[in-house]
Order: structure tokens, then sequence, then C-alpha cells
């Protein structure tokens, strides 16, 4: 009896362990895992540029914030947060933060005892890309802007810039719902 209450007692605290460690997964795809859509000549030629740097530059109210930079200066330059959350890091030792503004977010990771800029959602029109893309255009604004050089996984069309940053928008119908733009840690 003592056995079975032990055993059971352990998978309950195995069980509990998995599901709390279970938000430190990513809910955007693998890129590994993700389809690349370059299927014709003319998809090939609009992609040849690809991103440059300032495509994965998030700009507010003339506020500069880059992927992987100090986000505690992000946050002093771009103003007060409607709402601040951290949680337990799946990145490293400390927590990750969740500042939320009225049309976006942006999330931090810790790295050598600072927070870094991890992610940042766009919500709501009226916060354009580099090239104009917004929340509401049609996935041809984004295809126009940025070619045909992405991976799509379910709604999200990734585009890489490389050093583990890309630009992704998630897209229900033929509407952009979010823009985030991301670093891969």
């Amino acid at each position: 009896m003592k056995k079975s209450l032990l055993l059971i007692a352990s998978l309950i605290l195995i069980l509990s362990l998995a599901v709390s460690f279970a938000g430190c997964g990513s809910d955007k795809a693998d890129n590994s895992k993700k389809e690349e859509n370059k299927d014709t000549p003319a998809a090939t030629e609009a992609a040849k540029g690809g991103l440059t740097a300032d495509d994965v530059v998030f700009t507010f109210n003339g506020v500069k914030v880059e992927l992987n930079s100090d986000a505690d200066a992000a946050v002093k330059a771009l103003g007060e947060a409607k709402d601040v959350s951290s949680q337990l890091s799946c990145h490293g030792e400390g927590q990750d933060k969740t500042y939320t503004y009225e049309n976006f977010v942006l999330n931090t990771y810790p790295l050598d005892g600072k927070d870094r800029v991890l992610e940042i959602v766009v919500k709501a029109a009226g916060i354009p890309t580099a090239k104009g893309v917004q929340v509401g255009d049609a996935v041809s604004a984004v295809t126009d802007a940025y070619g045909n050089d992405f991976k799509q996984v379910g709604m999200y069309y990734a585009y890489d810039a490389g050093d583990g940053k890309s630009l992704q928008f998630f897209v229900q119908g033929d509407k952009v719902q979010e823009i985030s733009y991301y670093y891969d840690v």
C-alpha cells in the first residue's frame, strides 16, 4: 500500500513538473520544420533582396528597438507599459518579462544578468513595418513588400533575416492579424 501511494505521488509530481515547464516552449513554429515557398522563378526573383537589418527593427513613435538589444533601454525609451508580468525564464537564469503597451507587446529574456529584447508583437493597425505593412493589410501586401521567400507553418509567414532574427506575419483569412519581430535564442 505504501509503495502504491509513493508511486502515485511520484507520478503526480513528475506530471506537475512537466506541465509547469510546458510553458517554456515557443508558440512559434520551429524554423527547421517550416516549408519554404520558392515555387516560381518570379517568387525567387522577388525574394533576392531578402530582409535587411532595418526590416527587423521595430519602430514606434520614433523609437527604434532592435532584437536582442538591452531591454531596459528599450522600455525606458518606449515609456510606461500598461501592464508588466514576469515568469521563470526558459532561456536563462532569471525572469522572462512581458511589457504590454496599447497596441503591442514586448517580451524579454535574461542574459548575463541583463534583460534582452526577445520579441515584439504588434497587435493593431497603425504601427507599420519598415516596408509599410501593418495589421489589417492583405497577405498580398506582405508578399509585395517582402517577396515569396518565406517559410509558412500554419498561419505564420516567417521571413528569416539571419542571426536568429525574423519577421513573422500571423495571417487569418487574407488579413494580417499580428506582426512579430522575433529573436530565436
